[in-house]
Formats: C-alpha cells, structure tokens, sequence
C-alpha cells in the first residue's frame, strides 16, 4: 500500500519499504502460547491494521508507527483454540475466524474497526435446541462439540452483501460413530449476510466426512454463462478432490 509491504509472522509484524527494503517499523505481541503455525497476513481499514494472534486476539495497530490501538479477545485460550486467519473488513466491519484441533464448535465474528466491539458472532454449528442443521447430529451436545472451524479467509460479493466462506471438518475427526448423520454446517460452503451476520444459504461438500475432507479454502467470485444463461457464481476446490461451482445468490 503506497509502497510500503505490511507482513506478519506469529506474534510479530512489520512495515518494510518496498522499496530497498528497510524495516519502518516492527510490532512484537506478548503471548500467552499455544499453537504457533503461522499467520495469514493483515486486514487494512483507513489508517488501521489488524492481525490475528495464536492465542486469540484481534490487534489493532496505527498503519503509520506500528503501535497498537487496542486489543480484544475472540476465542477461550482455555479451550485450545488457535488463530491464524487473515481478518477481512467489509464496509465498516472487520470479519474474524479461529481455530480448534479439538471439539470446540466453530465460529465466525464481526467487530467494530473502531473500538473492538463485537457485531455479531455466527456458529457453524447447531448451538441451540431448533438450530438449523441439528437434525443432523444425534445430539445437541455431539452438535455443539461438532467442529466445523473457521480456518481460511473467505470472498465477499458486494452487490448481494453475502460473505462465503468454508468450514473445516466435523469433530471427532477421523471416527464418525458417535456422530451419526451429515454433521452441518461442516465441510461446507456457507453464505452469510455482513449486515445481521445470518445464514442465507449453504452447500455441505462432504457429509459426514471421516477423512479431514474439509471446505476451508478461499472461494473464487466470478460471473459466468451456464447452458447460455448468465450466472453469478462461486467455486471452491474441497479436499475431497472436487471441484464445485454453485449459483452464489
């Protein structure tokens, strides 16, 4: 941006001329631990920077100095979640996931650009009795310890308000015994709407999935002509080895 390269590593960023290369300024969080697997890189909202943590915070940072506005939690360290995702700002919000290798139910949140303040948080899975998707799961509590992380940034069409992203894979991960049934909104292509932060629509890519056979890439927006009738579409790439493409509206 304006020739400057805006680069982040677990628990550190920098602001590098891209030029010669030269370090303006470099940003080192204080963590608590976890899982270091990397980082995904910064969101950019006027003069303001945000990255994520490995041990679940949402930094605001000055654009021009590195130094940091404000910092909020959005994820249980206790828990063992873990952040790696690239935010996303949309408008005047800015898009978060995080991580779980365990049973944690996975989610997606909307903050304030500003202050922090969280917007609204959406599971990927059945929370509540009556929930959509519940009747997929043997249980509530199967539903509720059911996976389906956020782990990738995803792609935002402006002329519907729609975020779509993917979800990763249903918790146990590798045995589906004791969780009988499609196990939504897993390995699924979720469409949400940045406003309310509901579920418009989804397309589950592989039900019941037992091999890690997640829908965690980012999706391609593009608009196309199917059977000479032009379409609005999106496609992803799952792990399962397909390739699909859907009508994104």
């Amino acid at each position: 941006v304006n020739g400057v390269l805006y680069a982040t590593t677990p628990d550190n960023a920098w602001a590098i001329d891209a030029r010669d290369g030269r370090i303006l300024w470099k940003y080192v969080w204080k963590t608590r631990g976890g899982t270091h697997t990397g980082n995904r890189g910064f969101a950019m909202w006027k003069n303001y920077l945000y990255m994520t943590t490995p041990d679940n915070y949402l930094v605001s940072l000055d654009v021009r100095t590195g130094k940091e506005n404000w910092h909020v939690e959005i994820a249980d360290f206790g828990q063992q979640y873990f952040s790696t995702m690239a935010p996303i700002v949309i408008g005047d919000q800015v898009l978060v996931g995080t991580g779980n290798d365990l049973d944690a139910p996975g989610f997606l949140q909307s903050y304030d650009p500003r202050t922090g303040k969280r917007n609204w948080i959406h599971y990927t899975v059945p929370m509540n009795p009556g929930d959509p998707g519940l009747d997929t799961w043997p249980s509530l509590d199967a539903a509720r310890h059911g996976g389906g992380q956020v782990w990738m940034p995803g792609s935002y069409d402006p002329e519907t308000d729609l975020y779509i992203f993917g979800t990763g894979n249903p918790t146990p991960g590798y045995t589906g015994a004791g969780r009988k049934g499609d196990n939504l909104f897993t390995c699924t292509l979720m469409a949400i709407k940045v406003s309310t932060g509901k579920m418009v629509w989804y397309y589950q890519t592989s039900p019941h999935d037992t091999h890690d056979w997640d829908s965690a890439q980012t999706p391609i927006l593009y608009d196309g002509t199917i059977n000479g009738r032009p379409r609005k579409l999106v496609s992803t790439a799952a792990r399962n080895g397909f390739f699909f493409t859907l009508d994104r509206v």
